[in-house]
């Protein structure tokens, strides 16, 4: 899952050769550490005036995603690719954001006078660095982050990748006399040869189904990018640890292990009662070896650790039992997970009622269940404890995500709303060749890919107070003057006769959803 490059100064960068698309990845979002760190009982620093710092920043995908929507947040990445530090600053340039940078720094030259953080950010370095990095990673993360600040750190696990590793090998001595060769054709070879060894195995029928887990590793390669493959299957680093090996590290450095952000690999609670009595007698209450089980059982492969200083430890909610009160602050939004509830709930109308806020609302808060079901009689039938234990079950299980502080949206009013510049001067930097090096997200740092020249045209008009007659008007113009043909009438160029309030309402809904859309009076 390897974001950007770090590697020892002395080789040539293959970060510079094959370059990795710098994209927003969710389970970084400032705003979902806040709102895990939260459910797991700490204080986390608000994200309002916070600093945040990311390891290995790359071209900076992942921090503009999120500095454009929190102007009043810092956001420093740093890299080892020079080239790709400068691409980044200059895109962050063209959109005029004034509270994000990108330094080209080793990390190995962090020290304290470099600042202290509240979020520290470590996507897909750790396990392809070696130790003496791993231990100034760990060292930031104890030196600069400040006394409740929350860091992330993501690698590789065992004992998913004992099986991955296979065709790491493979790929590896099939370039083992081909150094010389551009590290894209060093990818394509391995490519080719692991696809060789899937198609033999198939082939042999007395193999074909005692190794359907490796074809599956073999074949899922073929699908990925040329540049996930080659920075995660060629590099000269990728050690892999288990999580109790890793939890060690973190002891050394007085750092405390939080959890995961996938709750379902730290909670057993949802588990069958004959599963959890089995992980609880092997790990004697010991919430390492308790996580560490769960690996084993589901051959997880990579990980996403929260941790903070060792002093913050006791803090920490390890009883799977979540105080209402908590759960009362805060916000849930659906993770676009496959609707699979009825077959998970035993109780029907929970499962309903779910099914209905993840899916059609989208986001809601207890007193919001509570206050429907108030409004519905057929719900009536749900007790208090039933709705905070399903909440919770939707938590662990990755149907919704929580926030502590969910990022407000507003629709289109007349003259009440805008959309501030820098979100026009985002989006159009993005389709003006940003978008070839880094992606766009959205406020929870999700991918998004529906943007196009009509939404920056429709952000520009509404960069002050407006109405929608006007809008309409701009727009019909606009469409007009760039020759844009009437969809429902592909030869039909669009005419003085054509109505575009529906198509004006459809890109306001898109602005509203990505919170462009902001009330002037704030």
């Amino acid at each position: 899952m390897l974001q950007t490059g770090y590697i020892m100064a002395e080789q040539n960068n293959p970060y510079d050769e094959l370059r990795y698309y710098s994209k927003p990845f969710s389970y970084t979002s400032i705003a979902l550490l806040e709102g895990n760190a939260t459910l797991w009982g700490l204080t986390p620093p608000e994200l309002k005036g916070a600093k945040v710092l990311e390891l290995g920043s790359s071209f900076g995908g992942n921090l503009i995603s999120q500095a454009v929507y929190y102007p009043d947040t810092e956001f420093v990445g740093i890299d080892l690719s020079d080239s790709q530090i400068t691409q980044g600053n200059e895109i962050i340039k063209s959109m005029g954001l004034t509270n994000v940078r990108l330094e080209t720094k080793n990390i190995l030259d962090i020290t304290p006078e470099f600042g202290m953080f509240d979020y520290i950010i470590v996507h897909g370095i750790y396990s392809w660095v070696p130790d003496n990095v791993k231990d100034k990673i760990l060292e930031v993360c104890r030196e600069n982050l400040t006394p409740n600040g929350i860091a992330y750190i993501s690698y590789n696990t065992y004992p998913g990748w004992k099986s991955r590793e296979v065709a790491r090998d493979i790929m590896l001595y099939a370039n083992k006399y081909t150094q010389d060769l551009p590290l894209s054709e060093q990818t394509r070879r391995g490519k080719a040869v692991v696809q060789l060894f899937s198609d033999a195995i198939k082939s042999i029928e007395s193999e074909k189904n005692n190794n359907k887990s490796r074809i599956n590793n073999f074949d899922s390669i073929q699908t990925k990018g040329d540049h996930y493959v080659a920075h995660e299957y060629l590099e000269y680093h990728n050690h892999p640890l288990y999580l109790n090996q890793f939890v060690d590290s973190l002891h050394q450095h007085q750092l405390a292990y939080i959890g995961d952000t996938d709750f379902q690999l730290s909670y057993i609670s949802w588990m069958p009662q004959h599963l959890c009595d089995m992980i609880n007698q092997l790990s004697e209450t010991d919430y390492v070896a308790r996580e560490q089980c769960l690996d084993y059982l589901y051959d997880v492969t990579f990980r996403r650790s929260l941790l903070c200083h060792a002093h913050l430890q006791d803090n920490i909610n390890r009883t799977e039992i979540i105080d209402k009160a908590l759960l009362n602050k805060l916000t849930f939004i659906n993770q676009n997970k496959e609707n699979n509830l009825s077959n998970i709930f035993n109780n029907k109308d929970a499962a309903r009622l779910l099914e209905y806020f993840i899916y059609q609302v989208g986001h809601f808060t207890i007193q919001s269940l509570i206050d429907y079901i108030t409004e519905h009689k057929e719900f009536e039938n749900l007790t208090e404890n039933q709705i905070y234990s399903s909440v919770l079950l939707a938590i662990v299980l990755g149907y919704i995500n929580i926030f502590l502080t969910p990022y407000q949206t507003y629709t289109f009013e007349d003259n009440k709303t805008y959309i501030p510049k820098r979100f026009t001067q985002y989006s159009q930097a993005l389709l003006e060749g940003a978008n070839q090096y880094i992606g766009a997200g959205n406020m929870y740092n999700c991918g998004v890919e529906n943007l196009n020249e009509l939404h920056v045209y429709m952000m520009s008009q509404m960069e002050t107070p407006t109405t929608k007659v006007a809008l309409n008007a701009s727009l019909k113009a606009y469409l007009i003057e760039n020759g844009y043909k009437d969809m429902s009438n592909k030869e039909k160029l669009i005419d003085e006769e054509f109505d575009c309030s529906e198509l004006c309402d459809s890109i306001c809904t898109v602005l509203a959803d990505l919170g462009y859309i902001q009330p002037a009076t704030l």
